[in-house]
């Protein structure tokens, strides 16, 4: 038997390495396209501005670019996305440390066992595709997913039957409601937390509306603030939630670029990694019902939970016009936790005869499939280096080029591009109008003149009349698709301007 101090040094030896590998991941993705949107918008907010009101930010809460905001002031730096990918990174690593945590508490008394078993969900978690597609991007995805599976944890470490954890109903309520004000679909994860927390046993109506109380005080805090900001802009907001996601849907469609939902489901369902993760959890919840008379089950609403929320997770993915591979990475963190209970339920019973056998078979076919998520996707190892090497880092890189066409521009280094952070990284302007990138220029000729003023956008159409009222320094071509940028190259740019050509990256000309 491996004692529990010697566990604890390879797990803590594997999480490192695991950590350098999600910080290597984070650091080597190429810029994508969301990413310009959500950190533009926090730098607006840094900036004074106010969202919705004063620029646009399509499809998305408030609260991830106040988060970004707050954490660009506190540094005082202009590396926008650097410390939105290192936010990110930052989120993914507790992640993995929570799932690690959940299992130990799960699996008392028998810690090695839950330690090592936790460690394989890791690696499960970690090594799935779809989940390494996802993560380290400097959006919403990582801090929504860290804020419900620390709600879990709460939820799962909490006695609710000592007053004196009942803070921890209010914390669950505050993160919840945080996450949801950073992507609305995180709504239906809290009303679920809410109906479980509801459901708990109670001694009294009065100690349940208790209960229900102090999640609902503190989610009305959390929202004081979002709903400020729609408020001073109602109109914009529906717009940018609604309208033009709906318009930028109708784009894909035409454009051929939209997946079918269940082809897409099935095809991601099948991969290796997930394919594993979904057998493991068929496996163990059939053995589970054979063996539900001898099971002693006696966190009910936690395993009630735990089996709702990849549901959830994946009607949310169906939920948007358009799906995308990186929506079905959000249940996988679940799914690994979830295995986790029926896990400790056969651990309890390993001294009846054939029980133990079950779980035998069941945790070395748990280790088994985190060796195959190894083998099968080999990158989250090889990468480790790269996180040594960080003037090799994607943020860097973008921080750099920026500098350099600023430093270039002449004044007032007013800047034309679908890629903002190209010039704000390196101090210069933006067209507010452009602020989230392509997302909104590619479908802003769909809205009628007023709505493109309510929501300070600007399309194709209307962009000549943008530039003769402020013409731009510079304009950075090669950062989107040829036919968003065409318009752009033939009308705004002229002969006489100076090109230059970054290696590997856009196209820049300066007014002479």
């Amino acid at each position: 038997m491996i004692s529990s101090r010697i566990a604890i040094i390879i797990v803590v030896i594997l999480l490192i390495v695991l950590s350098a590998s999600i910080l290597a991941n984070s650091m080597t993705k190429p810029v994508g396209r969301d990413e310009q949107m959500y950190c533009t918008g926090a730098v607006c907010l840094a900036q004074g501005k106010l969202i919705y009101r004063d620029f646009s930010y399509a499809a998305q809460m408030p609260y991830h670019p106040l988060l970004c905001a707050a954490l660009y002031k506190m540094f005082g730096t202009t590396h926008y996305l650097l410390v939105g990918r290192l936010l990110s990174s930052v989120c993914d690593i507790l992640v993995m440390i929570l799932i690690i945590v959940i299992y130990r508490h799960v699996f008392k008394p028998f810690v090695i066992t839950g330690t090592l078993l936790g460690l394989a969900a890791v690696v499960l978690y970690l090594f799935n595709p779809l989940v390494d597609y996802a993560n380290g991007y400097a959006w919403n995805h990582d801090v929504v997913i860290l804020c419900v599976v620390l709600s879990l944890w709460l939820f799962i470490s909490t006695d609710f039957q000592k007053k004196s954890e009942y803070w921890r109903i209010a914390a669950i309520g505050a993160l919840l409601t945080f996450a949801t004000f950073m992507r609305i679909t995180t709504v239906l994860t809290e009303l679920v937390f809410f109906v479980v927390i509801l459901g708990l046993p109670a001694q009294s109506i009065k100690q349940r509306a208790k209960t229900a109380l102090l999640f609902l005080a503190a989610s009305a805090v959390v929202m004081i603030w979002p709903l400020w900001v729609i408020a001073q802009a109602p109109k914009a907001f529906f717009l940018n939630l609604v309208k033009i996601p709906t318009f930028y849907g109708r784009w894909l469609q035409e454009i051929g670029m939209v997946h079918n939902k269940v082809g897409l489901t099935l095809a991601c369902l099948t991969t290796p990694g997930y394919f594993v993760l979904v057998a493991l959890l068929i496996y163990l919840f059939l053995v589970s019902i054979i063996l539900h008379r001898k099971l002693k089950i006696a966190d009910r609403n936690c395993l009630r939970l735990v089996v709702i929320l990849p549901v959830v997770f994946f009607v949310v993915a169906l939920i948007p016009p358009t799906m995308w591979r990186q929506y079905l990475a959000i249940p996988v963190p679940f799914l690994v936790i979830a295995l986790a209970f029926p896990l400790s339920y056969l651990r309890r019973l390993s001294g009846q005869g054939h029980v133990g056998r079950q779980f035998k078979i069941a945790s070395i076919s748990m280790a088994i499939g985190a060796l195959l998520a190894i083998l099968t996707f080999p990158l989250v190892l090889v990468r480790v280096p790269f996180a040594l090497v960080p003037e090799k880092w994607v943020p860097i890189e973008l921080h750099k080029v920026s500098e350099d066409i600023v430093a270039k521009a002449k004044e007032p280094k007013q800047i034309l591009t679908l890629a903002p952070l190209l010039a704000l990284e390196g101090g210069g302007k933006i067209y507010t109008e452009l602020s989230a990138g392509a997302i909104i220029y590619r479908i802003a000729d769909y809205l009628t003149p007023r709505e493109r003023q309510i929501t300070h956008t600007a399309g194709p159409k209307n962009l000549p009349a943008l530039i003769d009222i402020t013409p731009p320094s510079a304009v950075i071509l090669n950062v989107e698709m040829p036919r968003l940028e065409s318009l752009i190259n033939e009308v705004i740019v002229q002969p006489e301007w100076e090109k230059e050509v970054v290696e590997n990256g856009p196209i820049v000309y300066f007014s002479p």
